[in-house]
């Protein structure tokens, strides 16, 4: 015997379908559309009092064309973090690089830079700046991503940080672009 909750839930069910699977397959990295090159990297280091300090960073190009990442890292008393990305497919070149460094007696700073310059002509760039002051705890980061695709470049930044009571984290992001170029009239 099916009631109305059994109804309700099977046209619940029905309509969901469709939805749920495109998630589904979003989830598992599938691409439904094409989504041109992206170039990404983060990196960045902390520092707790006397104790040798850490560093991380990340990198990655995703596209269809030919592409390079790679980071390096060192922590100890001055700490390093280095990532850098880049590649070229059919919408275009895109590049990324993030840097930071700090150490017991430095204040830490980060910084990021990006730019992407498609086949049609748009140029998107963006970066970023963090600064830690000489606080016994502190940490910075920064990162962004660079991606041609169909209808433009874009590229954006992130910067932050944090600290103890005692210190200062300032940071800054900015991000220019220029629409498609058209070539013939």
């Amino acid at each position: 015997m099916t009631t109305k909750r059994d109804k309700l839930m099977r046209k619940f069910g029905r309509a969901m379908a469709l939805p749920g699977m495109m998630f589904g397959l979003m989830m598992m990295g599938i691409p439904l559309t094409a989504m041109g090159g992206e170039a990404s990297t983060s990196a960045g280091v902390t520092q707790i009092g006397g104790l040798p300090g850490t560093a991380n960073a990340s990198a990655s190009y995703l596209g269809d064309g030919r592409g390079q990442a790679r980071t390096n890292t060192r922590s100890g008393p001055v700490s390093f973090a280095q990532g850098v990305a880049y590649g070229a497919d059919r919408d275009g070149f895109d590049f990324s690089v993030s840097y930071a460094v700090g150490g017991r007696f430095l204040p830490a700073t980060a910084s990021t830079f990006n730019v992407s310059i498609g086949r049609d002509g748009s140029v998107a760039s963006s970066g970023g700046l963090s600064t830690a002051s000489r606080a016994p705890i502190r940490s910075v980061n920064a990162g962004g991503f660079a991606r041609s695709q169909p209808g433009g470049s874009i590229a954006g930044a992130t910067a932050g940080g944090r600290s103890d009571p005692h210190g200062t984290v300032i940071g800054r992001t900015w991000s220019r672009s220029s629409p498609p170029r058209r070539f013939f009239r």
